[in-house]
């Protein structure tokens, strides 16, 4: 029987799932991100280690059929790993943007508001291989409304309550006891002292979200703005691309969106005041699960039932908020 494997790698984590052609989960496995803004080649080379070696706990087959792969980052590390522990027949890979799709709504076309440790809006198209995009500018230069933009706006917002001149904000109690730092200052050392400074601005994102859920106003303000500038981008793509309507169907991905309601909700609002007929619609599954949904297109199975067999098989992959 054949071996699947799907593997997803991006800024926040590399995960991976392994099944068979009757879409039964045999191994799967989940470390530290692979994109080389937010993490060194040492600690990818060790996530992707740590990741196959959880796929293949149990048995290591000798020989993967096919081979789904999303890697923002270099992906050769991947292969070079899997070639010391078995045989690969085809590797088959995805873009982001294509995967993003494939387990958000089991679509092939259709644009894409990607919202993770970055942000990219995407225009997909199935003939077309270089598909349109806006952002993709990396932390420094762009990613609004993304994990590390949503981490950066609350700690500048935390460093304005502190000097006196922004609002007061749970934000500030909450990075210190997470961050444990005894003089604010020390937020300056814990930051830029760290390997991977822009991955530890990401990591404020979890803060953001309980902060938002007390009802913090700062928190939420940053949340509504998120989903404000998402919807710009994805105005800006469908205008400068010109998109057809038959292609004017937005699926969300990326874990910014689970931060809080808030932010979807707005993104949907003022995408459905420009655009009222345009669908805007939460993702299925994680990105990993591209590869299965993409099998279950070329057999031919209808969307609504592959919705469910997914579901039942990769149940801890499904989406929820």
């Amino acid at each position: 029987m054949s071996k699947i494997l799907a593997v997803d790698g991006g800024g926040t984590k590399l995960s991976a799932v392994l099944f068979d052609e009757d879409f039964q989960l045999l191994g799967r496995g989940m470390s530290g991100g692979v994109n080389m803004n937010h993490t060194s080649l040492e600690d990818i080379h060790a996530n992707v280690v740590d990741c196959l070696g959880k796929v293949f706990a149990d048995e290591v087959p000798p020989l993967i059929d096919k081979l789904y792969v999303v890697f923002v980052g270099p992906v050769n590390v991947l292969y070079e790993e899997l070639e010391k522990i078995t045989r690969v027949n085809e590797i088959i890979p995805l873009t982001e943007s294509g995967a993003g799709l494939l387990a958000g709504a089991m679509k092939e076309e259709g644009i894409l508001a990607l919202a993770g440790t970055g942000s990219d809006i995407f225009y997909v198209r199935k003939d077309k291989k270089l598909n349109s995009v806006v952002g993709a500018w990396g932390p420094i230069l762009g990613d609004q409304g993304s994990g590390t933009w949503i981490g950066q706006k609350a700690l500048r917002s935390v460093v304005a309550s502190i000097e006196g001149w922004g609002e007061p904000t749970l934000l500030y109690d909450i990075i210190k006891r997470e961050w444990k730092f005894e003089k604010d200052f020390d937020m300056v050392h814990i930051i830029h002292r760290n390997v991977a400074p822009m991955r530890k601005v990401a990591s404020v994102t979890p803060f953001v979200r309980e902060a938002a859920n007390a009802g913090d106003v700062v928190a939420l303000r940053i949340l509504r703005e998120a989903g404000e500038i998402m919807a710009i981008q994805t105005d800006c793509l469908i205008r400068r691309q010109e998109i057809p309507e038959d292609y004017r169907q937005v699926v969300c991905c990326g874990g910014a969106w689970k931060t809080h309601s808030s932010m979807f909700e707005v993104f949907q609002q003022e995408l459905q005041k420009m655009y009222p007929s345009m669908p805007v619609e939460k993702p299925w599954f994680e990105h990993v699960l591209a590869g299965a949904a993409k099998e279950m297109l070329n057999q031919q199975v209808p969307t609504e039932q592959a919705r469910e067999r997914l579901s039942e098989q990769f149940s801890d992959y499904i989406i929820a908020w």
